[in-house]
């Protein structure tokens, strides 16, 4: 018979219990919380022919589906991780014959094209070829599916999800200084100025209607050759290019001369050109600037300034916010001595505008550095921040 464990014994056990335990418990919290489920179409039926990543610009891929027993008598394409614009999509079949469904469109990160029906074959697919780019900073993966012929109707792809809409630009200050409609696939427009008394200091493009592709933006001015500023981008719907600063001192504007086109699949755009004649956003006598950084994306960003050593002790802060609207999530005052400083700041600036004036707590502060987390509002530009102090 085993002897009992004595209860001298049993207590020498228990450290190591204790740690056992708690490094179970441990693991336990630090299991990561599972992913909530995608939404995802039903692809019953449905057999995957292949899939690529779109690699640039412009890109040509083959998929070979000779592969797959059986014919096929339905197609689709799904579109995943970026925006994409198909150009052409050639189907062939093993006697060499061809098919090209009307399919040239922009997709959106996640949208799908109809079920295409195939015309009546006896012969399996052998290739789909396919020219695409990619619309954004990711690269699109593409899935094509095939439905075989005899199999139950496919299920209808869900409708893709509406965007939201986006938030109104503010124009307030600035003047309008034309529009025009993109009428074609390549247009090219010119907007007269010259009847606007005044000179401007800033231009902005708003786009309205449907996306568009800014290919070049010229600007004439009463003197000098024109300028172009480096504007060529993809624009959404409501989106409008960053404040663009002219070179020099304030010029009055003869002319602008546009080339852009509308992207497949959506409708006209409507070009709207702004100019501010920019008055001061507040006086800086007295003020020091300690810095400024540019807010890079429409998602939380974090940037922190570092104040020299030698520049002095201070009691106010004032931040300044130019070139685009922004939401102030957070700022910390990292002082000399005590705790780090949380002024309340939390809220949404419009461009050329400013916090109130911060007061530092206790006497004059020495400021070792200064912390944001922010972001660019959707549909406007990349906003400057500035940190005045006095």
């Amino acid at each position: 018979m085993r002897p009992c464990v004595t209860f001298r014994a049993m207590r020498r056990m228990l450290p190591v219990i204790a740690v056992f335990l708690t490094a179970s418990a441990g693991a336990a919290l630090a299991q990561p919380r599972p992913m909530p489920p995608q939404p995802v179409w039903d692809s019953r039926g449905w057999i995957m022919l292949g899939e690529r990543t779109v690699n640039g610009r412009v890109d040509h891929d083959r998929i070979e589906v000779g592969r797959y027993e059986g014919r096929f008598n339905k197609l689709t394409m799904v579109v995943e991780n970026s925006d994409l614009e198909l150009i052409d999509f050639r189907i062939v079949f093993g006697d060499r014959t061809e098919y090209h469904p009307k399919l040239s469109y922009v997709f959106r990160d996640g949208q799908r094209t109809r079920a295409i029906d195939l015309p009546p074959s006896e012969s399996v697919i052998r290739s789909i070829d396919i020219q695409y780019r990619n619309l954004s900073a990711g690269e699109a993966r593409v899935q094509v599916w095939g439905f075989r012929t005899g199999g139950a109707a496919p299920p209808p792809p869900p409708a893709p999800p509406q965007p939201p809409p986006a938030p109104a630009w503010d124009p307030k200050g600035w003047t309008l200084l034309g529009e025009r409609t993109v009428d074609g696939r390549f247009d090219h427009d010119r907007i007269d100025v010259g009847r606007y008394e005044g000179r401007f200091s800033k231009l902005t493009v708003v786009v309205e209607n449907s996306d568009l592709e800014l290919i070049d933006l010229s600007i004439k001015f009463e003197r000098g050759a024109p300028w172009h500023p480096p504007v060529q981008h993809f624009f959404r719907e409501g989106q409008r290019t960053r404040a663009i600063d002219f070179p020099g001192e304030e010029r009055t504007i003869k002319h602008i001369d546009f080339r852009y086109r509308n992207l497949p699949g959506g409708g006209r755009a409507r070009v709207a050109v702004y100019g501010l004649r920019e008055a001061p956003v507040w006086e800086s006598r007295g003020w020091t600037m300690l810095g400024e950084r540019t807010v890079d994306s429409n998602r939380e960003d974090y940037d922190r300034i570092e104040v020299p050593r030698g520049e002095g002790r201070f009691r106010k802060l004032t931040v300044v916010v130019l070139d685009g609207d922004l939401e102030m999530i957070d700022m910390l005052v990292e002082l000399g001595h005590g705790e780090p400083f949380h002024p309340e700041v939390n809220a949404f600036f419009r461009e050329n505008t400013r916090t109130r004036v911060i007061d530092l707590p206790g006497e004059q502060r020495r400021i070792h550095g200064i912390q944001f987390r922010y972001r660019n509002l959707p549909g406007g530009a990349r906003a400057r921040v500035q940190v005045w102090a006095r």
